[in-house]
């Protein structure tokens, strides 16, 4: 089992490696490129797409998975396929949107009619188990639940896509947890799943980190945050505790936090929510620490930290993972506190 998964890791990460030259060439030669200027911090043409090595490394990766589980194909092939045709949306999106940008709006429109597949194969959270008082069903609230998670990381991570290598390396330290909390739960096909996707973003990692040669765009950033919510909801649904709903969130805290205070940020300062700004965390950590790799690196290992907090939880039962939950949350609203993340220039 341990040689399958190595297998799935470096498969994905040696396609990304191998494809995302090639995207990069073609992407020159058709000019689909990021223009610097504006909110940018790059200050050359450059070009993007690069995401479809993920994508690619992602899938041949799952290649893996169907041929080491005996039965996997069976049993997940209907939730794999609301994965596939949903993300295809998501790409086919993400690529319109770096050619031509698109409304917001429309965005948002296609977002939700991709998240509409997931939760139509099964991708939704349908009860929890509260403390004194059992199973509760959830009904359409799980519904709305499982849009919401699935929109908001989508988008989370897109938000997130700011510095060089960023989304890369903080998606590929979540999935590796996230993959470690499958493994904890027994759930080999998500764990087969999650370490695919981290093996991809390895790969596409040494062209995109600092100084980048090539941008993943729109539709690797969207992807990337459309599949870790699939992930995280299976995750739920093998859970059901209510507890443990919190651990993915603990685990993509960066993303999670920078979008929420993005919401609040422009709720408080009477902009749309959709208008973009140079206010987010990983902005405000390039203005203190004055480069790209320092902002990044300080970034990456917040996530992982995120994520060994996320783990522990794992072992933390009844009041006192009440107690752990409140002391995270203290301690993360001191810190965002402390760092300037809650003034609003």
């Amino acid at each position: 089992m341990l040689r399958d998964f190595l297998t799935t890791f470096f498969v994905s990460g040696a396609v990304a490696i191998v494809l995302t030259p090639i995207i990069r060439r073609v992407a020159l030669e058709l000019g689909i490129v990021d223009k610097p200027g504006g909110r940018k911090i790059h200050r050359q043409n450059m070009p993007t797409l690069g995401g479809i090595a993920i994508v690619a490394g992602f899938y041949v990766g799952t290649i893996v998975v169907f041929h080491a589980i005996p039965g996997a194909m069976d049993r997940f092939l209907f939730k794999f396929s609301g994965i596939c045709i949903g993300s295809a949306i998501i790409i086919i999106l993400g690529i319109i949107d770096d050619i031509r940008p698109l409304n917001a709006k429309l965005k948002l429109v296609v977002q939700i009619i991709a998240a509409s597949v997931l939760i139509a194969t099964g991708f939704v959270v349908e009860e929890i188990t509260v403390p004194f008082f059992g199973k509760v069903p959830l009904g359409y609230l799980g519904i709305v639940f499982s849009m919401l998670w699935i929109v908001g990381i989508t988008n989370a991570i897109n938000l997130l896509d700011g510095l060089d290598g960023l989304a890369a390396g903080v998606s590929g330290i979540a999935s590796f947890f996230m993959f470690l909390a499958a493994m904890d739960q027994h759930d080999y096909v998500i764990a087969f799943l999650a370490f695919a996707l981290s093996g991809a973003c390895a790969g596409f990692l040494p062209f995109n980190f600092s100084p980048a040669r090539i941008f993943m765009g729109n539709p690797g950033s969207m992807f990337l945050g459309f599949i870790l919510s699939a992930i995280s909801i299976v995750s739920f649904q093998k859970s059901k505790t209510a507890i443990t709903l919190f651990i993915p969130v603990i685990a993509l805290g960066v993303p999670i936090i920078d979008t929420s205070l993005a919401i609040v940020r422009r709720l408080a300062k009477k902009k749309r929510i959709f208008q973009a700004d140079k206010e987010h965390i990983h902005h405000k950590i390039l203005f203190r620490e004055e480069s790209q790799r320092r902002a990044v690196l300080s970034l990456y290992f917040l996530s992982a930290c995120f994520g060994m907090i996320a783990l522990s939880f794992r072992g933390i039962k009844g009041v006192y993972a009440i107690i752990a939950l409140i002391v995270v949350s203290l301690v993360t609203f001191k810190w965002m506190k402390d760092s300037g993340f809650l003034e609003f220039r």
